[in-house]
């Protein structure tokens, strides 16, 4: 699918080479399995995502990308060539990644995470800045 303009034409082969040649393809193609990989994850250990779970997700995305008529989102698919169903599919693996993440954290230790440094440090700052707002007022 090519995207045209008065004067030129821009193929998709085009932007994945450009992307390739500019180190972007492969933390792309990365987060792409990264997602796959979870979302087939989440499925064996039987999540599903409701419809009514995907109608909200959409909901939100519309609403955050300012898309409010149906005729706004069939525009925004259309000119980022993308189908309905490319956009559902997306959305059910978002929710799938989410909750198969919140599945996670209720089996594990806490504290095998927030034992490490960076985790501590971040905290830190994170009870340093609470107590300078309340401090500085």
């Amino acid at each position: 699918m090519a995207q045209k303009t008065p004067e030129l034409e821009i193929d998709v082969t085009e932007v994945v080479d450009y992307l390739k040649l500019n180190g972007g393809f492969a933390a792309a193609l990365g987060e792409v399995v990264k997602r796959k990989i979870t979302a087939d994850a989440a499925k064996k250990h039987r999540i599903k995502v409701t419809t009514k779970e995907l109608q909200k997700a959409a909901d939100v995305f519309r609403i955050d990308s300012g898309l409010y008529k149906a005729s706004e989102m069939e525009n925004w698919l259309k000119s980022n060539g993308l189908s309905v169903e490319a956009f559902e599919e997306y959305l059910e693996t978002s929710l799938l990644v989410a909750k198969f993440k919140h599945a996670l954290v209720t089996k594990v230790k806490p504290g095998k995470y927030l034992a490490s440094a960076p985790i501590k440090d971040a905290v830190r700052e994170m009870a340093y800045q609470d107590w300078f707002a309340k401090a500085a007022k």
